[in-house]
């Protein structure tokens, strides 16, 4: 098991990932049927509208703050534990059952022995149990969500959300964050791979969670003042010729409770590179953000790749100010050099400092785990899965528990870190390592360059029986090898 702030076994230098290409899925609903897409991005509502869904009606507006007042929503995680449910989180609730009827279950607090960090556990979350799976309450999920981000009476965007304090919301497989409402609907937590239904409390497809600040908590507007009472229920449709029989309630479905999966893997995402900004100086220490991870990870698993160092330097990557909690990279002059970590992150944000040369930085997002002390990377000696020559779009699905150091029991490993090394055969593309049973996150994984050889790291969870499935969008030769795993 790797702690914090510790590195795996070196690679060797390797060529810089590559930027995340998102691939926007095709819209699809049935009635029987959800099918998933790879979709993000900014809209002013629910994410990726199913087609054909039944009516469903939407609550009626608030109360319009002035319109000079601009609130500013800001992130703020759970630190006390107080799970009483507070007035905004109330607020939301009754707006819910008096639009889409009392028997809505919804839950507010949580226990405070019950999983890591999470608002419910200051009273000021509440998830609302509907499944994309079904249309009805699809389409009053969705109803609600343009309703909250949607223009409110003085047509201000997001209005409603800002007005309540919304701080996020996580919802089919993605996250909106009212304190980065220009990133609209991002990927929540490498859910675009996980489509089983066993991933559905997961990833957001059974429930919409609402997180509140602690001045949305309060049930007052920015202003201060009390948001309206107790809503007019909309007008009701009109009844059938034939009343329909309903049918007996179900029983309450059970709170969601907190993440299971402590690791995700996101194939090889880029986080920050220093190109923008210009050459990390010695003596300075940038605070970065890391995109692809959500604000509650405590720790990620990273590529660092340093270049143009004018003399021998060293590299610290980590939360620079407490000793334990950053590594010390030695950064050769003038060369490449790639080396695999595992470090503590704070708020989607982790920091890096250069010692005596200036130099160039590239860090690239492997993964990464939520309210988990120590991080479950494990390096081995490389051992090689598949070599071959790939058509363009051929998946080969080959078998990765048990290769090499890979433990062969399922409980005990959860994904593989591969070396991915593609010689290119005329044209550009990208190689993609995902589990059997999930599906492709539509990044570039790994790069397969035009001419010449590349080397890439990528990380790949493990699906069915232990499988994984290796696919190129262009025709290469492929070498990938194992170089470590995750553990459970």
């Amino acid at each position: 098991m790797l702690p914090r702030g510790r590195r795996l076994p070196a690679l060797g230098a390797v060529a810089a990932l590559a930027l995340v290409s998102v691939a926007s899925g095709a819209q699809g609903f049935t009635r029987t049927t959800w099918v998933p897409t790879n979709w993000t991005g900014v809209v002013a509502g629910a994410p990726v509208p199913g087609e054909g869904l039944p009516p469903a009606p939407v609550p009626p507006p608030l109360i319009p703050m002035a319109p000079g007042i601009n609130p500013v929503i800001t992130y703020e995680a759970q630190n006390t534990c107080d799970p009483t449910p507070k007035p905004g989180a109330l607020r939301i609730d009754q707006i819910i059952k008096t639009t889409y009827g009392t028997n809505q279950y919804t839950w507010i607090p949580r226990g405070c022995d019950v999983g890591g960090t999470s608002e419910h556990k200051e009273g000021r979350a509440i998830d609302w149990m509907v499944s994309v799976r079904d249309p009805q309450q699809r389409a009053n999920a969705e109803a609600f969500l343009n309703w909250l981000l949607g223009p409110d009476q003085t047509g201000r965007i997001h209005g409603h959300a800002l007005q309540l304090g919304v701080m996020y919301i996580g919802w089919h497989d993605r996250m909106w964050r009212g304190y980065g409402i220009e990133r609209g609907w991002q990927e929540l937590k490498g859910c675009f791979g996980k489509v089983e239904p066993k991933y559905d409390n997961y990833c957001h497809r059974n429930h919409i969670h609402i997180s509140l600040t602690r001045q949305g908590a309060t049930g007052l507007d920015p202003t201060g003042v009390p948001i309206p009472g107790t809503p007019t229920a909309p007008p009701a449709p009109e009844a059938p010729l034939v009343e329909p029989e309903l049918p007996a309630r179900p029983p309450a479905p059970a709170q969601p409770g907190p993440d299971e999966d402590l690791f995700m893997a996101i194939g090889a995402q880029l986080g920050y590179q220093t190109v923008e900004q210009g050459p990390l100086q010695p003596g300075e220490v940038r605070t970065i953000e890391l995109p692809p991870i959500p604000v509650n990870a405590t720790s990620a698993l990273v590529t660092v790749t340093t270049r143009e160092a004018e003399s021998k330097t060293g590299l610290r990557v980590g939360v620079i100010g407490k000793k334990s909690n950053a590594v010390t990279l030695r950064v050769p002059k003038a060369k490449v050099r790639t080396s695999l970590l595992a470090v503590p992150v704070s708020n989607g944000t982790l920091q890096i400092g250069a010692m005596k040369s200036p130099v160039q930085v590239r860090i690239d997002v492997l993964g990464y785990s939520v309210d988990y002390g120590i991080y479950p990377a494990v390096g081995s000696v490389a051992t090689k899965l598949h070599r071959g020559r790939y058509e363009p779009n051929q998946v080969v699905v080959v078998k990765a528990r048990g290769v090499g150091d890979v433990p062969r029991k399922k409980k005990k490993v959860t994904a593989v870190i591969l070396r991915v090394t593609a010689k290119g055969r005329g044209q550009e593309g990208r190689f993609a390592a995902y589990p059997v049973g999930g599906a492709d996150l539509g990044t570039t994984s790994a790069v397969i360059p035009a001419m010449g050889r590349k080397t890439s790291v990528v990380v790949a969870d493990i699906g069915t029986q232990g499988q994984i499935a290796l696919a190129s969008s262009v025709k290469a030769k492929v070498r990938v090898e194992v170089v470590g795993y995750v553990r459970r």
